[in-house]
C-alpha cells in the first residue's frame, strides 16, 4: 500500500522570487552569465534554507532566446543538484525550476517512522543513512529501512519524491 507524506514546502514562493529576480535582472543587465549564476545561487539558497548550495554553473553555449530551456548545476553537500532555467524574453529575464530536493534526514526519518508505525500497528524506527540531507531527483526514489524497536525485524522502504514541495509517497517492500 502506498502512503503519502508531506514534509514541507519551499520557504519562498517561486513566483514572487522570480518576479523579484526578473526586475533586478532588467535593471542590472542580468543577461550576463555570471550575474545569472549568482542570482540563481541566491534564489535557490533561499528556497532551500537552511541547506547550503555550492556555486551555480550554467552552460556557456546555450541559446538565451525566448523559451529556450537549459540546465544549470550546483551541489548540495557533495551531491549533484540541477536547476532548470527557461528564458522568458530577449531582455534576459528567466524563471527556474528545481529538479532535485534536499530532505533533512532526521526529519524524513521521523515522519516515515510515524507513518509506518500507524500503518503496521507498532512502533518502528526509520533509517535513511548517515548524511545530514538526502538529495533526490523530483520524480525519483530513494530507500530507507524501517526497523522494529526491539530489533526483531526490518523492512526496506521505497520513497518517491512526488514534487518540489517535498510530497513523498512510500511503501514497504517485501523481501
Amino acid at each position: 500500500m502506498t502512503r503519502i507524506l508531506k514534509l514541507g514546502h519551499l520557504n519562498t514562493p517561486l513566483t514572487v522570487l522570480v518576479v523579484a529576480l526578473l526586475l533586478a535582472s532588467a535593471c542590472s543587465g542580468g543577461s550576463d552569465q555570471t550575474t545569472m549564476e549568482r542570482e540563481l545561487q541566491e534564489a535557490v539558497s533561499n528556497d532551500l534554507v537552511p541547506v547550503r548550495i555550492g556555486a551555480v554553473d550554467c552552460p556557456k553555449d546555450v541559446s538565451k532566446s525566448p523559451e529556450s530551456v537549459f540546465a544549470c548545476q550546483t551541489e548540495v553537500q557533495g551531491n549533484y543538484f540541477e536547476i532548470q532555467v527557461r528564458m522568458l524574453d530577449a531582455q534576459g529575464r528567466y524563471d527556474y525550476k528545481l529538479k532535485h530536493v534536499a530532505l533533512q534526514v532526521i526529519r524524513t526519518e521521523a515522519a516515515l517512522a510515524d507513518q509506518i508505525s500507524i500503518d503496521v500497528g507498532f512502533d518502528v524506527a526509520a533509517d535513511c543513512g548517515d548524511e545530514e540531507y538526502i538529495v533526490a531527483l523530483v520524480g525519483g526514489t530513494f530507500y530507507c529501512n524501517a526497523k522494529t524497536i526491539d530489533g526483531s525485524g526490518q523492512r526496506k522502504v521505497e520513497v518517491k519524491v512526488e514534487d518540489v514541495d517535498k510530497t513523498l509517497t512510500w511503501f514497504l517492500l517485501t523481501d
